[in-house]
């Protein structure tokens, strides 16, 4: 019996062994793989390198050069130039897609707010820029890439000021109402912090917060927020916005000359970039 019991014991023991380094590899693997990496360092150059060439991208007001800037960094084959009229004067969107069947579109917005001194909009607009960027560069993904102008507004959010970029495009039925939409706006914080806004489209939310888990990327509420979501979920489509909205004191660096590139952390951009990769593949099994 005595033998008998240290068998026991000693196959509990390794059981327990086990299992504890099964855990520790599913630990290893919620966070951001070496390929996450990568393309966190490879979005903070691109974001870093958008407000070097065109620190001011204030929708119709220099923000077509911001696009074409931005279509210039994505491969030629399936990317074009969207140029659309405002009152506030010549927009662009800029679409991507090499995916014959996309299973969602990643939109971030690349436009600047007008009437402040010195914000050149690293993170607010560059960070998730330069992430899009990446992740198309990588060409891994069966997704269309949309990067819109004139999110911001002027004076305040109404069907002629603000979010003009995705109003156009999702207006215009360049993809199906069944496509889903991911927006991706201030996720280059180095105190990385991301949530949903509560009304983007319940299901995907759902879907976003399993990737989350998945990833070691918990996803917090948001709150309604005014974002480029808004215009897809208005036309029918299920959106989702990502956004930290929390940057800085107080969020005391948003909308500020204090927005600059030196606040963004490849991190950050690593981790959000494994949360967008995890959802497309429930997105793909969803699909199947």
């Amino acid at each position: 019996m005595a033998g008998l019991r240290k068998t026991v014991l000693a196959c509990g023991a390794a059981l327990l062994a086990l299992a504890a380094g099964c855990a520790c590899a599913g630990c290893r693997e919620a966070g951001p793989t070496a390929r996450d990496r990568a393309i966190g360092a490879e979005a903070l150059a691109h974001a870093e390198a958008l407000v070097a060439a065109h620190p001011t991208r204030v929708g119709g007001e220099g923000s077509a050069e911001a696009a074409a800037w931005i279509a210039a960094r994505l491969p030629r084959e399936g990317t074009r130039i969207d140029r659309f009229g405002t009152p506030f004067g010549p927009m662009a969107n800029v679409w991507h897609c090499r995916a014959a069947r996309p299973v969602a579109v990643l939109v971030s917005h690349f436009d600047t707010k007008a009437g402040i001194p010195g914000f050149v909009g690293a993170n607010d607009g560059a960070s998730t820029t330069g992430l899009l960027l990446a992740l198309a560069g990588e060409g891994a993904l069966p997704v269309a890439y949309l990067f819109v102008d004139g999110e911001e507004c002027r004076e305040a959010y109404s069907a002629q000021d603000g979010l003009q970029g995705s109003w156009r495009a999702a207006r215009a039925g360049a993809i199906g109402r069944d496509t889903p939409v991911i927006v991706l706006d201030m996720l280059g914080d180095a105190a990385f912090n991301p949530g949903l806004a509560a009304n983007g489209s319940p299901r995907l939310n759902a879907l976003l917060r399993r990737a989350g888990e998945a990833v070691g990327v918990p996803l917090g509420d948001a709150g309604d927020v005014v974002d480029d979501h808004v215009p897809f979920v208005a036309a029918g489509y299920r959106a989702a916005d990502i956004i930290d909205f929390d940057y800085g004191p107080g969020n005391a660096w948003w909308h500020t000359a204090q927005d600059t590139p030196d606040k963004l952390s490849a991190d950050a951009l690593a981790r959000a970039a494994a949360l967008v990769r995890r959802a497309v593949g429930l997105l793909e099994e969803e699909r199947e």
